[in-house]
This record gives structure tokens, C-alpha cells and sequence, in this order.
């Protein structure tokens, strides 16, 4: 009996700590294409622009999609909100070809990406670096190497 108990255990924090870093590894994603939209905003490279802004929004919508709307509460609303809000500022750095705003989402995107870091070493058995700052981010998570793109194209 204590080997099934143990097996469930293993099987669940090894799912936690697979989700977490999916998690993880979206608000990386998410933080990689705005900065590379950043790069080709100086560039001006509008197509580029429009491709990195689009990716990291349909991120960040994936991440609201996924919100637990039905057990999440207050903190569930006010993160959804923040993404809605998150979404409008990338609009609006598209349509006017504005970095403030781009740089705006990267910050609040690199803080819950810390914050979600933070929280995921409070989980027993897990091996998520902890967050530190400076991280470089073109590193994922999962230890998939996002570096050497060129991006003002």
C-alpha cells in the first residue's frame, strides 16, 4: 500500500511541477517576444513589430484562457484583469509604434514571472530555479535555448 501512496505522490508533484513549468515557460515566452519586439520597434520593422506583439498576446490570452474562473476568487478576476490590461497596452504599442508600453508589459510580465518562482519553490520536491535578478531571459524553464535570434530583420 505505501508504494501506490508513493507512486500517487510521485506522479503528483511531477504533474504540479510540469504545469508549472508550462507556466513558467509561457510568461518567458511572453517576455522574449515583447523585448524582440522592442528590437525591431527601433528597427523600424513594422511587419516584425505586428508578428512579435501578436505572438505575445495570443501568450498572454492563453494564460487568461487558462485561469480556474470557477475556484479562483478575487486573485483569479484581478489576474485576468491584468491580462486584459496587458493586452491593451501591446494594442495600443502596435497601432501607435510606441516601446512605452511595450516595456511597461515586459516589466509586469518579468514581476509575475518572479512571483510565480517564488511560489513554486514553496512546493515540496520541486526543482524550479529560484528567481534572481538579472536572470537572463532567453533561457526557458524547461531548459529549451531561445538564444542567437535575430530579430531586426
Amino acid at each position: 500500500m505505501q508504494q501506490a501512496v508513493n507512486a500517487y505522490n510521485k506522479v503528483y508533484v511531477n504533474t504540479n511541477t510540469n504545469k508549472i513549468r508550462i507556466l513558467l515557460d509561457l510568461y518567458e515566452g511572453a517576455i522574449r517576444f515583447v523585448g524582440f519586439a522592442e528590437k525591431v520597434l527601433e528597427a523600424h520593422n513594422i511587419a516584425k513589430r505586428g508578428e512579435y506583439i501578436s505572438r505575445a498576446i495570443a501568450i498572454i490570452g492563453e494564460l487568461d484562457n487558462a485561469l480556474d474562473r470557477k475556484t479562483g476568487g478575487e486573485i483569479v478576476s484581478n489576474l485576468s484583469s491584468l491580462y486584459e490590461y496587458m493586452i491593451r497596452r501591446l494594442t495600443e504599442a502596435n497601432r501607435a509604434s510606441n516601446a512605452l508600453p511595450l516595456k511597461e508589459v515586459k516589466g509586469l510580465l518579468e514581476n509575475l514571472l518572479d512571483t510565480w518562482k517564488q511560489a513554486a519553490q514553496q512546493l515540496p520536491d520541486t526543482d524550479i530555479p529560484p528567481a534572481a535578478a538579472g536572470t537572463n531571459r532567453m533561457v526557458s524553464y524547461s531548459g529549451k535555448q531561445y538564444g542567437g535570434m535575430h530579430v531586426a530583420s
